[in-house]
C-alpha cells in the first residue's frame, strides 16, 4: 500500500462498510473538508493569514484529489476557513461534498485501499468500499504514535483530532486503551504543532459548535 496523506487516512477511516459515510454525518463530512485544508498548509500549497485562505503555489499533479477545495479558495481567495467548511457541509445541496469525497475516493482506489462500486438508495451512487487491512495499517499507525511516550508528528496530532472531533477515533481502541487516550488527547492539544494546524483545529472546533447550536 502507498503511503497515504492525511485527507487518504481520514475518509478511509470514516467511510462505513457500505462505502460511504454514514447518513446524518455532517462533523464527519465538515472533517474531510477541515483535512484538506489542513494538507494544504502542511503542504504549504495555501496560506493561512488574519483568518483568511489563499492560494502560495499550483495544486501538484499528486494532490489533484485535492482540487475542489483548492479551487474554492483559489476562486475565492482571501476566504475564512469556515466559509469553506459551510461549502461542504452545512449548505442545502450535497454537490459540493460529493465532489470533494469523490476526487478523495478515485485517489483510494489508485491506491487500492478501497473497491469502487455502485450503491446508494437507487443504485447509481459511486461507493468505496473500504479495505480492512489498509484500514487496520492507518489505526496502528495512529496507535503506535498516540498510545506511546513521545512526540506525534503534525500528520497524526490532525489525524487524531479530526478522527476524534467526529467521533471516530474510539471505535477503532479497546476499552484498556481508550482509558489512556483520554489523557493522551489532552497531551496532543499542547503539542507544540504549527501555528497553522493550532488555528485549523480552533476552526473546527468552533464550526461543530455552530452545527450543534443548529441542530437544537
Amino acid at each position: 500500500m502507498k503511503d497515504l496523506s492525511l485527507t487518504q487516512k481520514y475518509l478511509l477511516c470514516v467511510l462505513n462498510n457500505k462505502g460511504k459515510i454514514p447518513t446524518f454525518g455532517i462533523e464527519k463530512v465538515m472533517c474531510v473538508a477541515a483535512s484538506s485544508v489542513i494538507e494544504l498548509l502542511l503542504d504549504d500549497i495555501v496560506q493561512l493569514e488574519n483568518k483568511k485562505l489563499s492560494v502560495k503555489r499550483d495544486l501538484p499533479a499528486e494532490k489533484k484529489y485535492l482540487r475542489p477545495v483548492f479551487d474554492f479558495i483559489e476562486k475565492k481567495q482571501p476566504v475564512k476557513f469556515e466559509k469553506v467548511l459551510e461549502d461542504y457541509s452545512i449548505t442545502f445541496t450535497d454537490k459540493n461534498s460529493n465532489a470533494l469525497i469523490g476526487c478523495i475516493g478515485e485517489s483510494l482506489v489508485d491506491t487500492g485501499c478501497v473497491e469502487k462500486e455502485k450503491g446508494g438508495l437507487f443504485g447509481g451512487k459511486d461507493v468505496y468500499i473500504p479495505d480492512e487491512k489498509a484500514v487496520d495499517i492507518v489505526i496502528q499507525n495512529i496507535r503506535a504514535e498516540i498510545l506511546e511516550e513521545g512526540e506525534v508528528s503534525e500528520d497524526i496530532v490532525a489525524l487524531t483530532v479530526l478522527l476524534n472531533k467526529s467521533g471516530d477515533l474510539t471505535k477503532y481502541f479497546s476499552a484498556y486503551e481508550k482509558k489512556g487516550l483520554k489523557n493522551r488527547l489532552k497531551e496532543i492539544k499542547e503539542h507544540p504543532v504549527s501555528d497553522e494546524i493550532a488555528r485549523v483545529i480552533n476552526y473546527v472546533d468552533t464550526m461543530l459548535m455552530m452545527v450543534v447550536v443548529a441542530a437544537t
